[in-house]
């Protein structure tokens, strides 16, 4: 019986820490943004669950032994960090390369949301929840201390991986969808799109930059 191998009681704490992660600024909240203000609320909801995608390989990898790995060689968790900056660096080059043709004649969609197609939504969501610095910490060092007395740490961490995915779908199902019903109202403003489209490249190089930081910090 499941109930038989996990603990409940750090689940109230973990709920109230999933709450705050889910709700601080970071890439996964800068690009449902950037989708929902290019595409609409439906691009939206297929970014939110290619977030929740990438939220599942963490789970799976994690109750696999991903924590044991990261502590017997540390350099796996800085490799991770290193790439994801990198894809947050090319995420912020993009978009502002694309937003410079905002009131132009040719057809823009955000970099940060690129793609005509649903597939290609989901699958930016995908990449960028997977190379997010505060995802991959969360799971590697912050997950393994709501272990508590669980019989089965493996069986404890797949429940607490899904509450977060159940939580960060809805938060990010929420924030897609609110910067969506903007979206008629900022398409006809070119020049708030070009702003908007700015400070969403801002963002991505802002978090590529401290995650470079903490990477050089921890080294050094």
């Amino acid at each position: 019986m499941v109930l038989g191998y996990i603990d409940l009681a750090p689940v109230p704490l973990f709920l109230g820490a999933v709450a705050l992660i889910c709700l601080a600024p970071g890439p996964d909240m800068a690009y449902l943004v950037g989708t929902g203000l290019a595409g609409g609320r439906p691009a939206a909801a297929r970014a939110a669950f290619g977030i929740t995608l990438g939220v599942s390989v963490y789970v799976a990898v994690t109750a696999a032994g991903l924590g044991l790995v990261v502590a017997a060689h540390p350099r796996v968790l800085t490799g991770l960090q290193v790439f994801g900056a990198g894809y947050l660096g090319w995420l912020a080059w993009t978009t502002w390369r694309e937003s410079r043709t905002y009131g132009s004649d040719r057809a823009v969609v955000p970099a940060g949301a690129v793609g005509h197609s649903g597939q290609r939504w989901f699958r930016r969501g995908f990449i960028v929840n997977l190379t997010n610095p505060k995802i991959m910490l969360f799971f590697v060092a912050f997950l393994p201390q709501f272990l508590g007395n669980a019989s089965s740490p493996t069986v404890q961490l797949l429940m607490l991986g899904l509450l977060l995915q159940s939580v960060g779908l809805v938060v990010d199902l929420f924030i897609g969808w609110t910067a969506g019903s903007f979206r008629a109202r900022v398409q006809e403003r070119p020049e708030m799109l070009r702003r908007l489209s700015r400070a969403s490249a801002a963002v991505f190089a802002g978090l590529a930059v401290l995650v470079v930081a903490g990477v050089i910090t921890h080294w050094s």
